[in-house]
């Protein structure tokens, strides 16, 4: 889990050639795609249910991709190799490169329910935290990155390039998808889909985690009801999140080791 987390530390520079060479990548990608969409389709949108036909798989999709970056940035892929290729894909889906989402996600191990960790819940109702979850996270970063760096005029300046240039690659990934699936597809399948999976993703970081009035953190596997068995059984186990942060290095925390050739 510490391969773009470890160049982080050595190279302030890492993060702006990491999401300046996305941003190459797709912009080269979208003017591929221009060449071969249907102007006029876009002009006039026309929804069909059939579209609909796709929401289940989706939803699904919604759970199943972020759980597999989640498990590439934890190397959980054989052959390692796997892990980068994997997780850069999936990292499409979830609007994010994949070094965005290690970095978040390895604070989230190393500083659980501290106010460096991008995923607290502590003292928060869910509606500001799905928010928070979902577009924030950049100030517990900004604190790694001046200790790592320096904390100079300088720094501060670069790491607001840096979030600029990440966050400028949300939009050309949704261009992609707009243009892959149409605006037809895009509508009733991809925005559901994506939806959902931001709704589980806050909601498993919100409900897993409990801070006692003494200070003590609790952290909890949760299989208790309809939701959560299907999203456990389309998402690999995944609000196990106790056993997940006893032993990360499980595909499925709920299952524990894995005796197949693929994953962990």
């Amino acid at each position: 889990m510490q391969n773009h987390w470890r160049k982080f530390k050595k190279d302030k520079y890492y993060l702006l050639k990491y999401f300046s060479l996305s941003f190459i990548i797709f912009s080269a990608i979208l003017l591929i795609q221009l060449n071969f969409i249907n102007i006029e389709a876009y002009k006039n949108i026309q929804l069909t249910w059939h579209g609909l036909l796709f929401l289940p798989f989706g939803l699904i999709l919604g759970v199943q991709i972020p759980v597999l970056i989640h498990n590439c940035v934890h190397g959980n892929l054989r052959p390692p190799f796997l892990n980068m290729i994997a997780g850069e894909i999936a990292g499409v889906y979830v609007l994010l490169g994949m070094a965005a989402f290690e970095i978040n996600h390895r604070m989230h191990h190393v500083h659980s329910d501290s106010k460096l960790d991008p995923h607290n819940p502590h003292k928060r109702s869910f509606i500001p935290f799905f928010f928070a979850n979902n577009f924030g996270g950049t100030k517990p970063v900004l604190s790694k990155f001046l200790e790592y760096h320096g904390d100079s005029q300088m720094n501060r300046a670069l790491f607001h390039l840096i979030i600029f240039m990440h966050f400028i690659g949300v939009p050309m990934r949704l261009a992609f998808w707009i243009m892959l699936l149409g605006p037809n597809l895009f509508i009733t399948a991809f925005i559901p889909s994506y939806l959902f999976h931001m709704f589980v993703f806050a909601h498993i970081n919100y409900v897993t985690h409990e801070t006692m009035e003494n200070g003590e953190v609790k952290i909890y596997n949760l299989d208790s009801n309809l939701y959560y068995k299907f999203v456990n059984f389309f998402g690999s186990g995944v609000y196990f999140h106790k056993n997940h942060h006893i032993n990360p290095n499980h595909y499925n925390p709920r299952m524990g080791a894995s005796k197949s050739w693929l994953v962990r």
